[in-house]
């Protein structure tokens, strides 16, 4: 990616070490404003686009009098410190002004971006410590700044066929030490230490990209993407006894297709028999809506074997939109993202009566304290994401 060096931003080493110095009295009325346009092509990206985006962010680290960091190509920070009063008018400008570079310049993958990753605020008067916490595993991934930089190209048929080259060459067992990774639901309670409740398996993008997809954009592919992770989700499904061999209690997240396969089909057993349960099966609830007909198939044929039904990637504002207790459904997956603190609250209703019929609520993609807050005042202690992996391991 050719972008312009004229004003080149120091990188997230450099930000992790600022806030690592930092004194919590310094910290008051300080926000880390984090975003991430990773979602998008940025190996294709036209250097319009670049210059654009560094343009508005040196434009707001200048009027904000903040610091801007650049955290690898595709994300950025912002270190700004203003008042109350400024903060929501000033990060709706910012979002509308990404949104309509990616409209001008990315139009064809603007339906692609991802509103929970975009742009983010993180309060450091009350969370310095999960910031500092955010950017030390951040700055384990590979692609940070200063990497060396590799020009990506689309995501083909060919690489799919690569992956599963990949798994027959190895085999599940190795497949699955490399590729298949794991992360904790846990009970959280008030007052109690953090309980792990059962394992979430899944194949790792990350991992993919290290090892097969070192030069491929495996974003914004369209539906090259989806037949990509629905292959991914066989090659999970035919490695499930090497990653879970005493069958305890776990859940997997698979699209409503895979279903159908002739792997799926090996993985159900026969029609008397009980060979899914003690598994959670999760499906994105835009998945579902997309189809819904084949859901309903798909779902009365998991409960048949034993299994359960989750619905996963519901954001707070969209608690309700789909009648979970009518689909069957026996576990309901929000998404924490900025603004969740707030929304959630005002869904006590429909949580309450959804939890009434039976439904459990986990809060997933938590990275702080306060999702367990607001967690536990609306009666959910159950709990996924970064921040209940360091619950864990610290317990």
């Amino acid at each position: 990616m050719n972008k312009p060096t004229k004003q080149k931003a120091p990188p997230g080493a450099a930000l992790l070490q600022r806030l690592r110095t930092m004194e919590p009295k310094s910290a008051q009325g300080l926000s880390l404003i984090l975003l991430s346009l990773s979602a998008l092509p940025t190996g294709s990206a036209e250097d319009k686009f670049w210059n654009g985006i560094d343009e508005l962010l040196w434009g707001y680290k200048q009027r904000y009098e903040g610091e801007l960091y650049e955290l690898s190509q595709a994300d950025r920070a912002l270190l700004i410190k203003f008042s109350e009063f400024s903060e929501i008018g000033m990060l709706s400008d910012l979002k509308v002004a990404i949104l309509r570079l990616i409209q001008q310049y990315l139009p064809e993958h603007f339906g692609l971006v991802d509103q929970t990753r975009l742009l983010r605020n993180i309060d450091l008067r009350v969370r310095l410590s999960n910031a500092v916490k955010f950017l030390e595993h951040y700055e384990k991934q590979p692609g940070k700044t200063g990497d060396k930089g590799v020009k990506l190209r689309p995501l083909q048929e060919s690489d799919i066929d690569m992956v599963v080259d990949v798994n027959k060459k190895v085999g599940n067992a190795q497949f699955s030490k490399i590729f298949v990774q794991h992360q904790k639901i846990a009970q959280v309670a008030p007052g109690k230490p953090p309980t792990p409740v059962m394992n979430e398996y899944f194949i790792g993008m990350d991992a993919l990209k290290k090892h097969v997809f070192t030069n491929v954009e495996l974003r914004a592919s369209g539906n090259l993407f989806n037949q990509l992770t629905i292959t991914l989700d066989r090659l999970l499904i035919e490695a499930f006894q090497e990653v879970n061999p005493e069958r305890k209690r776990c859940s997997i997240n698979l699209n409503v297709e895979s279903v159908f396969t002739r792997t799926f089909e090996t993985f159900l057993g026969d029609a008397d028999s009980k060979a899914l349960t003690d598994i959670l099966f999760e499906f994105r609830q835009a998945n579902i809506l997309q189809h819904f007909d084949e859901f309903e198939i798909a779902a009365n044929l998991i409960r048949s074997r034993g299994g359960t039904i989750a619905i996963d990637a519901i954001f707070a504002e969209t608690v309700g939109l789909v009648n979970l207790s009518k689909l069957r459904a026996a576990v309901a997956k929000v998404f924490w993202r900025p603004g969740a603190e707030s929304m959630l609250p005002k869904q006590h209703a429909e949580i309450k009566r959804m939890q009434d019929a039976g439904v459990i609520f986990v809060i997933a993609r938590l990275d702080d304290e306060v999702g367990i807050q607001v967690g536990q005042q609306l009666g959910i202690t159950l709990f996924q994401g970064f921040h209940v992996d360091q619950l864990l391991k610290t317990a």
